[in-house]
């Protein structure tokens, strides 16, 4: 049995949230950060896990350790001002974490939006930002509307085009509820997402017809090849055009003097990224009171559960809602984990002087 964790299948063993957050702080806290910083970083990673987005949660841990430790980036350091008005303000990482520098930038939008209605931060120089709905559920949490956006390493083609020069930007908008939870999308604009395509090549699996591209810019079902090759945005020319206004509003808008096929991946590990986001917060109180907007809310929700399933659906969920559930699940009897991975987490603790137990 592996300290803190319970036995959950063959190859599977259940860890308790908390202590996944714990070790996870103790290695960002032996590796420089400042104890606030290192909480959020992990944070951040279980909330991931929890929620299902296992390929953001713990293997992170591995990820940004190694980022610190080769000097890509950097343990320490705040956003900075570059510019402000009432509605806007416009902040510079420094090429430090997005866990820390993008909480910085949608607290401030949140902030603002207290007072002036509605808020907007951008941010520049940072890094990927892992499950961005964690971001745009600090604004749900604090009874605003939050949106939250970054641009990415290119992993698309314009549409039409035959390189890869644009990235699947990520988004995730968030709204509270009333006797619901929060209503939360977060979603990114390929067809299919990276983790997958290394699911289907581990199986040894082709890839279904339209969702990739190889290095000629054909289609392909070889997931080797798509790897080598490109993603296809959803929906095709419509998740292209959202995701060339997306980064209008984080590379370009930014000011970054990196961005679209200049961003790197976050396994890059001898240089900056230069990722770039986008930050909105909105006061539902500036059109009427909280609970008629939350009430309001709820109508959406219970017309949505309303709607007869269709054969072989069990019922319908909204944004956000199966992800809030199994986090739920998770929170109270653990997060299922390959003993694969805690051996890799187990390795990287004993090389930064953290013990998995």
């Amino acid at each position: 049995m592996t300290g803190g964790s319970g036995q959950a299948s063959e190859g599977t063993v259940l860890v308790p949230a908390s202590h996944l957050k714990g070790f996870a702080t103790r290695v960002f806290r032996s590796l420089g950060m400042e104890g606030e910083h290192a909480g959020l970083m992990a944070e951040q990673i279980t909330w991931a896990h929890a929620r299902g987005h296992s390929w953001l949660g713990a293997p992170k841990i591995i990820q940004y350790g190694t980022r610190i430790r080769t000097g890509a980036t950097s343990p320490v350091g705040e956003p900075r001002v570059i510019s402000e008005t009432g509605a806007f303000t416009l902040l510079d990482a420094g090429d430090t974490f997005s866990q820390i520098s993008a909480v910085r930038g949608m607290d401030l939008a949140i902030r603002k939006a207290g007072e002036m209605g509605a808020a907007v931060s951008v941010l520049r120089n940072t890094t990927s930002a892992g499950a961005l709905g964690y971001f745009a559920m600090r604004a749900a949490d604090r009874r605003m509307i939050g949106m939250a956006n970054n641009n990415a390493p290119a992993l698309m083609p314009p549409w039409g085009g035959t390189t890869r020069l644009i990235g699947n930007q990520a988004f995730a908008i968030a709204s509270p509820a009333g006797d619901n939870p929060p209503v939360l999308l977060d979603m990114a604009l390929s067809e299919m997402t990276l983790v997958r395509y290394h699911e289907y090549e581990e199986r040894g699996e082709q890839l279904p017809e339209g969702v990739a591209l190889d290095a000629s810019g054909l289609p392909t079902t070889d997931p080797s090849e798509a790897l080598m090759g490109m993603m296809v945005p959803m929906g095709g020319h419509r998740g292209y055009g959202l995701a060339v206004m997306w980064e209008v509003i984080t590379g370009v808008l930014s000011g970054s003097l990196r961005f679209l096929d200049e961003v790197t991946m976050p396994d890059v590990f001898d240089r900056p990224q230069a990722v770039s986001m986008f930050f909105l917060a909105v006061n539902p109180e500036m059109a009427m009171p909280f609970e008629e907007f939350t009430a309001r809310v709820d109508g959406l929700v219970d017309a949505m559960h309303a709607s007869p399933p269709a054969p072989g659906v069990e019922r319908v969920y909204v944004p956000g809602e199966r992800s809030a559930e199994l986090a739920g699940e998770r929170m109270r009897s653990g997060i299922p984990m390959p003993t694969a991975l805690i051996g890799r987490l187990e390795g990287f603790g004993s090389e930064v002087g953290v013990p998995w137990a």
